[in-house]
């Protein structure tokens, strides 16, 4: 029950630390790319936090939308691991300061439709989970991308957060409409 790796808007940063990208909000209709945490240098470029597992989101000559406008990805450079970009309109670093703590947003219309069984990572987040005995467990409030498998963050109230992970095993079913998540609680795994 896996999303999609291949173009999962993700809350994570390059070196794959969670971010709280939640004081943004994103435009309805819209899908958050990347974060731009501050300026690099003097010609406009901006650092930037990808918030997608794509790389192709992020690459020149792709139009995004900043601050809610139509704008040209000029260049992307990662000399420190994390992607520098430089957009047009943005030529100097005063423009480009402008630009700190805004979303890179590309329209929900521009995602590709997923297999059954794999969700972008914005669909996820909210769901109510549920036991397969249909005992509320908590709501889901982000995936954490690990090496062998995403794990799913839930909230729970009066006690400590739950990692669950994204197995077939665990994941029983997914209903987007529903907003609700069915786990199996195998021994240990609310503990």
């Amino acid at each position: 029950m896996p999303e999609n790796d291949a173009d999962t808007p993700a809350p994570m940063t390059g070196d794959g630390a969670s971010t709280d990208s939640s004081i943004l909000e994103v435009t309805p209709g819209h899908v958050a790319v990347g974060r731009i945490n501050g300026v690099w240098g003097m010609k406009g470029h901006v650092k930037v936090t990808p918030l997608s597992t794509n790389p192709e989101r992020l690459k020149a000559d792709s139009v995004v939308l900043v601050a809610g406008r139509p704008t040209k990805i000029l260049e992307v450079v990662s000399p420190q691991g994390y992607p520098i970009v430089r957009f047009q309109g943005y030529t100097d670093r005063t423009a480009a300061e402008r630009l700190r703590d805004t979303l890179i947003e590309i329209k929900e219309t521009d995602l590709p439709s997923l297999p059954d069984d794999e969700y972008y990572v914005d669909d996820l987040v909210g769901l109510d989970v549920v036991t397969t005995h249909d005992e509320p467990v908590g709501s889901l409030v982000e995936v954490l991308t690990t090496g062998a498998n995403d794990v799913y963050v839930i909230r729970r109230p009066g006690k400590k957060e739950a990692l669950i992970p994204a197995i077939s095993a665990v994941v029983i079913s997914v209903d987007l409409a529903a907003k609700r998540m069915v786990i199996d609680a195998v021994p240990g795994l609310l503990d």
